[in-house]
């Protein structure tokens, strides 16, 4: 969360988008028989490209379904741009899976050449080559397959395996973000932002990061909160900040919890300090357990912060914070000044709700906790679909 505050309101969190790998499975699905078409289940998502082409060709296409953002894997690193170049490595039925594409792609199949180019990207079968990946993406990316354009955006933005050129990623971006492609519409309003192979726009800027927040990503939610609160690349507006960092928090992330309840409980610029808000907040995060949030909620319970002092919920919360071993000095001071105001049976009745607490979080307690994990909001927007082919 560290992060998070250092980066807080001035410079936002850079968006990374997480694709699902073709894992060896997958390979082992489309070889079950030679009757039977390969299985396609790019980290990408094929379906959804293959709807796109589908709708090029007139066929009939399903509606889209929602996809559920995940918890970080960690975005491989911001500097990276997207988990789209992370390598990945597989057995060598992933190479025969390749040779088979390759050889429909050359016959012109389209779906053939868009799978060929993610293998390339991905290095899944094959020695990674975003120069031939950017080839064979570029007749899918033309025939209407938004996630090839999505894609090809990607490397012409990074300049990995071909002349970095901001227009030609911009072009691609609009043409994905016109079919509603979430990552793409934010990736375009980031160039509207910052003036990137477009010109400089606040207002578009502003058009197409709503649109992509507007998803259901709680990420993009964040960024788009960040950016309304400090002004950056869009006009200022603290209502239309706290909206999104609220919309983001509503979705269960522990980190942006943690977040709302320090910018509720601290005056400011972006939101009006309301501490009754603040331990709703904190309350959240702690349930989840960020060791951060316990020791504020325990503090805000000694203090009478927002809610009535509860000696008995102080000390439970600030003894959570000591075992998690978050700003242990701190919370063991708030906990001698709560056990110097509690009764025997009241310290008791404190130590049987943390071990009921630890009891029942028994489970996520086997996983680092994000906060000693030095964790940050995650930005991956996943997609994954299949398809025979």
């Amino acid at each position: 969360m560290d992060n998070i505050n250092r980066r807080m309101l001035f410079k936002p969190l850079a968006a990374a988008v997480l694709f699902a790998a073709c894992a060896a499975a997958e390979a082992a699905t489309a070889e079950v028989a030679q009757s039977t078409p390969d299985m396609v289940k790019s980290f990408l998502g094929a379906q959804e490209a293959d709807r796109a082409g589908a709708g090029k060709r007139g066929e009939s296409v399903d509606p889209a379904r929602t996809v559920p953002s995940r918890r970080p894997e960690d975005l491989g690193a911001d500097t990276e741009r997207s988990g789209v170049f992370t390598p990945q490595t597989g057995p060598s039925r992933l190479s025969n899976l390749f040779e088979k594409r390759r050889v429909k792609a050359m016959k012109g199949d389209v779906a053939a050449q868009f799978n060929v180019g993610l293998m390339y990207v991905r290095g899944e079968g094959v020695t990674q080559n975003y120069k031939e990946a950017a080839k064979w993406l570029r007749n899918p990316a033309e025939q209407g397959y938004e996630l090839a354009q999505l894609t090809l955006g990607e490397i012409y933005d990074s300049g990995k395996g071909v002349d970095q050129d901001y227009k030609e990623a911009a072009s691609w971006y609009h043409m994905a973000a016109e079919q509603g492609n979430e990552m793409a519409q934010h990736r375009l309003g980031e160039m509207y932002a910052e003036g990137k192979g477009v010109r400089y726009s606040p207002r578009d800027a502003e058009k197409w990061l709503r649109k992509a927040a507007e998803g259901g990503n709680a990420k993009l939610q964040f960024e788009l909160g960040e950016r309304y609160a400090a002004g950056q690349g869009i006009p200022p507006n603290a209502k239309e900040a706290e909206r999104w960092f609220r919309a983001a928090a509503a979705q269960g992330d522990v980190e942006m919890q943690f977040f709302l309840g320090r910018l509720y409980r601290e005056p400011g610029e972006v939101v009006a300090q309301d501490r009754a808000e603040s331990v709703v907040w904190f309350g959240r995060a702690a349930e989840q357990g960020h060791a951060g949030a316990k020791l504020n909620l325990g503090m805000m319970h000694l203090n009478g912060e927002g809610i009535q002092i509860d000696m008995v919920q102080a000390h439970k919360w600030l003894a959570l914070a000591v075992a998690a071993n978050n700003e242990k000095e701190a919370a063991l001071n708030g906990l001698k000044i709560a056990e110097a105001r509690m009764s025997e049976e009241q310290i008791k009745e404190a130590q049987r709700l943390v071990a009921e607490w630890q009891a029942s979080h028994k489970s996520a307690a086997k996983k680092p906790d994000p906060a000693q994990a030095g964790a940050k909001p995650d930005k991956r927007v996943r997609s994954r679909r299949d398809r025979d082919y």
